[in-house]
Order: structure tokens, then sequence, then C-alpha cells
């Protein structure tokens, strides 16, 4: 009996995992990448983003906001079905959530003192801990949650040029066009960039409200989608699936237009410069609800199944990945490795990103046939876990189930 409550605290076994989140969390990693490679290149060369050339600027446009955006709203969904899990198998399931986001807090540290600044681990694991005073509620007033932050999003220009219209300080501001990674600086070694990442660090937490901002708004957002079993039985929801593309594809359409509209705005409009920047932040939700419907709806295609079941086994290790392309990253392009952005065109770091992608599912494949678990999942899992009090209970609700 006792071993029996042991394995009810375990984590998810692979036939409870949903196959289609998999598939998802690989396709984002691969933009993770593109963007994480094309901002290292971008900040060791000095390059101003708006002459980047063609392939630069589809990156820009069509990448940059929209894949972080999609494993934001991973997160949540991953957190809401960690706590169905675990709340009727474990005694005290926010202990084991506010771990495993502490462990996750450590990977974060660990990455940018050892490897990159562009660490988005730690804001995660922060911002996360904001999620335990919604898993109980239900979905309608999840809803009303995301809706009200949309609203605010969107009154954020008007709220922002009245404080700057009798703020004395609006003028000493640093824009965040201004902002430079030192830490990319091609005469850097090894050693002394782990100062300057951490000098980095800081500056980007001293401007980081409104990527946590959007960060938890895409938690909710995730929260919401398994509240109401989006993910459930998929195959039976094709309308509803379709109806969530049409929509996701007319607001991804609108905000990248306006985007395209407003791209050559001068810094010294205020007001224009407010407004692009939350048509920017809304072109990240717009564009992960795209780009995840998108991949729903090629589920429904005859024979599209097996070709997206290829991003499944980067997905399973997308921790593993993450930080795999760090370490390949900052060594062939940065300046105490390879120091390839030196030289390198955007072409160039377009192929990188691709050819380091093709390289992490040929590991992932090969270890996934060996192992049930990526190496830094297991490591995550066991510190996470370790040895936990199971709950008597051993019914668990459905992972779109909301519990009071």
């Amino acid at each position: 009996m006792n071993r029996q409550k042991e394995s009810l605290a375990q984590p998810m076994s692979l036939q409870e995992r949903i196959h289609f989140l998999d598939i998802v969390r690989g396709f984002a990693m691969l933009g993770i990448i593109v963007v994480n490679y094309f901002l290292m290149v971008d900040s060791a060369k000095g390059v101003d983003m708006e002459s980047g050339g063609t392939v630069r600027n589809l990156v820009s446009q069509f990448a940059e906001g929209k894949f972080v955006t999609l494993f934001s709203f991973l997160f949540g969904v991953g957190f809401m079905i960690f706590m169905n899990r675990a709340l009727t198998r474990v005694r005290h399931p926010n202990r084991l959530f506010a771990r495993r986001l502490t462990v996750l807090l450590g990977f974060g540290v660990l990455h940018v003192t050892l490897v990159w600044v562009g660490d988005i681990l730690a804001f995660y694991a922060l911002t996360g801990f904001l999620l335990l005073a919604f898993y109980k509620c239900r979905p309608q007033t999840i809803l009303r949650w995301i809706i009200a932050l949309i609203a605010f999003q969107l009154l954020l220009p008007v709220i922002n040029l009245f404080y700057q219209s009798i703020s004395a300080q609006s003028s000493g501001m640093t824009d965040f066009a201004d902002f430079v990674l030192s830490s990319h600086n091609s005469s850097l070694t090894y050693f002394s960039s782990i100062g300057a990442r951490w000098l980095d660090m800081k500056a980007m937490f001293a401007s980081s409200f409104s990527t946590v901002y959007s960060m938890f708004l895409m938690y909710l957002l995730g929260v919401y989608f398994v509240k109401v079993d989006f993910f459930k039985d998929m195959f039976a929801k094709k309308r509803l699936w379709t109806r969530i593309w049409i929509i996701s594809t007319i607001a991804f359409a609108f905000t990248e237009g306006v985007s395209l509209l407003t791209a050559g705005i001068s810094y010294d409009n205020r007001i224009a410069m407010e407004l692009s920047g939350v048509v920017t932040q809304m072109g990240g939700l717009t564009g992960s609800m795209f780009y995840m419907s998108t991949l729903a709806m090629l589920l429904y295609v005859s024979g599209a199944q097996k070709g997206l079941m290829i991003f499944t086994k980067v997905g399973r290790m997308s921790l593993t990945c993450y930080l795999l392309h760090s370490i390949i990253g900052t060594w062939v392009l940065l300046g105490y490795g390879l120091n390839l952005s030196e030289r390198i065109e955007p072409i160039g770091t377009l192929a990188i990103s691709f050819a380091v992608y093709a390289a992490l599912t040929l590991f992932s494949t090969f270890w996934l046939k060996k192992f049930k678990y990526g190496p830094m999942e297991f490591v995550w899992r066991k510190l996470t876990y370790g040895k936990v009090k199971p709950n008597p209970q051993t019914i668990s609700p459905s992972i779109g189930e909301s519990v009071r």
C-alpha cells in the first residue's frame, strides 16, 4: 500500500503526456533558437535593427516576441496540469509547485552565471509563484482577469503619456533601443563575461515590467485553456479549434499590419512609440496563438501528424535543449568562443539556428530511445519530487477540471 501511495506522487508518465503540447513546445523551441542567435549576433555587432536586411527583418517581424510568449502560455498549461494531478496525490501541492519553481530559479541563476544573460528561466520561476493564487479559480474568473489585463495593456500608452507629462524625470529615462548587452563584447574573456552578464541582468530586470506583465497574461491564458478542456480530445473539437485559428489569424494580421505601418517612426515621437510598443506586446499574444492554432489545424490534415511528431522529441526535452542551445550558441557566436558573430551574415545566423535545432532533434531522439526523460528534466523532477508525502485520495480530476 505504501509503495502504491508513493507511486501516486511521482511525475506524469509518458502515457499521460499530451502529444500536441510537445509538438507546440518543440516548434516554439525552434523559434527561440532563431531569435536568441540573432540577438547574440546583433548585440555583438551593434547592428541597427532597422537596417538588418530582409532575413533580419523577417525574423524581427514574425519571430521576436512570439515564441517566448508561446512558451509562457505553455508554462501556464503545464502549471495547471501539474496542480490538477498533484492536488489529490500529495498533501501540499502548492508547496510541491513552489519547490519546482525554486529548482527552476536555481537553473536560471546558473544559466545566467555560467552561460548567457538572455535567460528566461529565472523570470518564469519568479513570475510563476503568482499562479498559486489562481489554480482554484473558476474558468470565468480566470477569463475576467485575462480581459482586465489585456484592457490595462491597451490603456498603458495613455497612462505612460500622462505620467511623462507631469513627471520632470521622464526626459531622463533610457529607451530600450539604447540598451546594449555589454556581456557580448568580443574583447571579453569567458571569466570576465560572468560579471558583465550580471550587470546586464540587473539592467534587464529594471526594465522588465512589460515582459513580466505579458508573461503572466499568457500564464493565465494557458490556465484557462486547460480549465475549459481545450486540449482534451482535440480531434472531437475541430470546430472549436477552427474558430480559434480564424480569430487568431485575423488578430495576428491586424497587429502585424499596424507594426509594419509604424516601423519607421522616430523615437522622438513619444505617442507613436507608446502605441507601437503596445502593438508589439499584443503581437506576441496574437502571434503565439496563431502559431499554436495553426499547428492544431494541421492535426486535422491527413498525413500531417507524422510530420508534426518531429517536434515532439525536442518538446519532451525542452529544458535540456534550451540550455544546450545557449551553450552552443555562445561558444560559436561570442568573443570568448569562435566569435562568428563578427563576420556572419543574417542568412548564416539563420542557417546555424536550423543546424543546431537539427542536432538537438537527433540528440533528443537518441536519448529518449534509452531514457524516459531528458537529463535536465530528470534532475528537475528528482529535485522537485524527492520524498513527498502522498495524499490518501487516489482519484484524480481531469486535466481541465476546475478545483473549488
